[in-house]
């Protein structure tokens, strides 16, 4: 079952050709995604900064709960709520 050089080379080259055009197609499934993936990145950097600063997240729902506490508690019950809907997700997925 050997094969001889020019198939070897025949077949190379549909390989590579397919190579190129599914780069092709991943550059382009990329490009119309690019400003999803930048808002994703974005979200990242917030999250990151947020945990970095727990202090002034801390002051900041201090100065909303005495500003609105009816909205405050409103929101305080939705975090709780999907907390607790993220803590049972992860046990059945862990």
């Amino acid at each position: 079952m050997s094969l001889s050089l020019t198939e070897i080379q025949r077949h190379r080259g549909e390989l590579l050709e397919r190579a190129r055009a599914e780069r092709a197609e991943v550059k382009a499934v990329l490009n119309s995604q690019s400003n999803l993936l930048w808002l994703a990145d974005r979200g990242l950097e917030v999250i990151k900064f947020c945990a970095a600063r727990k202090g002034l997240l801390l002051i900041a729902a201090l100065a909303f709960a005495v500003v609105q506490p009816r909205r405050a508690l409103r929101w305080a019950l939705r975090a709780w709520g999907l907390f607790r809907l993220v803590r049972k997700i992860s046990r059945v997925f862990a």
